[in-house]
């Protein structure tokens, strides 16, 4: 069984529990390590216990920057009793360059998935501090297996153009995941939907004009 460490710069988003559920479906197995938002660690994630990095804040670019120094000191200890994972997937920059600490501390040529499911508006920037975090990026995934990604705007607005990352792309996009097959009959036994739906959009919208 493949075994996969998850690093991640939220324990409690959505979205990673759905991925987890992804590896899962597929016949891994997981190790979930990341940052919180909330005071307290969180205890469950998907019938995971995470590994506990420490605390960010969204928004505090500088706070977070200094949360993954603090944790990629300590990350060894952390990881220390755990098994040595098959691959590593690091969700977002600042846990890529974790990932990379984590690797050493196996002792191990472990192969490195980016998963970069949003571009930070400094990155995009044509100043020094935008070049400084395309570089950094540049850096970090330099010896990468696979980017995934959620977006083909992304690739060709910004990874291709930038020429950021040279390993295979696997598109990814933000879809509903089922991991039970759905027959025929379950849909058409459903019963219809009879109130108008209401869609909410929840998250950290930077966007004036959203």
């Amino acid at each position: 069984m493949l075994h996969v460490l998850y690093l991640v710069h939220d324990v409690s988003d959505p979205a990673v529990r759905r991925r987890i559920i992804m590896l899962k479906a597929g016949g891994a197995q997981v190790t979930l390590a990341g940052f919180r938002r909330s005071a307290s660690p969180i205890a469950e994630v998907e019938g995971l216990r995470p590994i506990d990095l420490g605390a960010t804040r969204d928004g505090r670019f500088a706070q977070r920057l200094a949360a993954v120094t603090k944790a990629a000191a300590s990350i060894g200890s952390k990881l220390g009793s755990m098994p040595r994972p098959d691959l590593i997937v690091a969700r977002n920059l600042e846990m890529l360059a974790l990932a990379r600490r984590a690797r050493s501390a196996f002792q191990a040529t472990v192969p490195i998935v980016y998963e970069c499911l949003d571009i930070h508006r400094l990155m995009l920037r044509d100043d020094f501090l935008g070049k400084a975090m395309r570089g950094a990026e540049r850096y970090l995934a330099r010896d990468v297996k696979l980017l995934v990604t959620s977006s083909p705007a992304f690739i060709a607005n910004y990874f291709k153009p930038f020429g950021q990352i040279a390993a295979p792309v696997e598109l990814l996009e933000n879809k509903y995941f089922e991991p039970a097959a759905v027959s025929l009959n379950d849909c058409t036994a459903a019963e219809p939907v009879t109130s108008p739906w209401r869609i909410g959009w929840f998250g950290a919208l930077r966007c004036r004009r959203s």
